[in-house]
């Protein structure tokens, strides 16, 4: 088992990148890793616990959400042997349970909230044991304090909201201190601390986190209006129209119905990167459109002006 979906972002590149869902240029990594003062782990959970409105006891540190959503479902798998799951979704979020050997059932629910690609709020089954929400897109939309999960564990990143890719950061908010500190018992058997560094510019980055989500608002309020005008005979998933957020999940079905696989190629010869229905578990006329790019309007209009000609 592979991830489909970062092996064909590592092999398509072009001009018009409609495939990053995380911000870039939101801050500056090396000036907060070359002049911030260190802090250690529990000053970054403090803050963290702050956004959550938990406790400080309840936060684990980790290597980004990818990290952290695998750490849940290893110490989950102790307990429980199935999963459910809504699609279309992120391919981590339905193939990592699989891989730890997670059978189909009712037991454990995965998701993304709010839904990467639809970007749209994700509803949860009536059953289940425990849940493993990864809240990776959120704050463009609400606080992190607004949404409890019953026995639910949440994962976070650096990486969307702030573009913080390379600082490699994330964390798990657990329901309780037990299951925190089981998880933090797993650092130095399958996986490692996080380095100082990183935790100090997360937590020198959290110090100034009204200014930019401000700013990371204002850049995708701008992208979501154009995103709702000028979309062409670009249709929605479902006909549900996406949050103010980085993804969006778009039927070109008027435009053609050529699979998606097809159609991705074809784009990316025009220099135009849009990932296929495929990678996030279901099959049909679908692009994941990302709207994070300060030139997505020039973006938006190239991906139509494709479509209409496409042979």
């Amino acid at each position: 088992m592979e991830c489909e979906t970062i092996n064909w972002l590592n092999r398509h590149h072009g001009k018009y990148e409609l495939s990053h869902s995380g911000m870039s240029n939101v801050f500056n990594l090396k000036e907060y890793l070359s002049n911030s003062p260190v802090k250690n782990d529990s000053d970054l959970k403090e803050e963290i616990a702050g956004l959550h409105a938990c406790s400080l006891k309840q936060v684990v540190i980790t290597h980004g959400a990818t990290e952290a959503f695998s750490m849940v479902l290893f110490h989950l798998a102790g307990k429980y042997r199935s999963f459910s799951v809504n699609r279309p979704e992120y391919e981590m979020i339905y193939k990592t349970p699989e891989i730890l050997g997670f059978r189909n059932g009712e037991e454990v629910f995965t998701a993304s909230n709010p839904n990467n690609p639809t970007g749209t709020m994700a509803k949860l089954p009536e059953k289940y044991e425990s849940a493993v929400i990864d809240e990776t897109f959120m704050e463009f939309v609400d606080t992190l304090d607004h949404y409890t999960y019953r026995n639910g564990f949440i994962v976070n990143t650096f990486t969307k909201v702030y573009g913080g890719g390379d600082l490699r950061l994330g964390y798990i908010v657990a329901p309780d201190e037990r299951d925190a500190s089981a998880l933090e018992g797993f650092k130095g058997l399958i996986t490692e601390d996080v380095s100082v560094l990183n935790i100090s510019a997360g937590y020198h980055v959290l110090k100034k986190h009204d200014e930019l989500l401000q700013q990371v608002r204002e850049v995708i309020g701008k992208n979501h209006s154009v995103l709702l005008k000028d979309r062409g005979k670009l249709k929605f998933f479902n006909e549900k129209t996406p949050l103010a957020l980085p993804v969006s999940f778009m039927d070109y079905s008027a435009y053609t119905e050529r699979d998606s696989d097809t159609v991705s190629e074809k784009l990316a010869e025009k220099g135009i990167i849009a990932l296929p229905a495929r990678y996030f578990g279901i099959s049909g006329t679908y692009l994941r459109v990302c709207i994070t790019g300060t030139d997505f309007p020039e973006a938006y209009s190239q991906l139509i002006g494709a479509l209409e000609n496409m042979e």
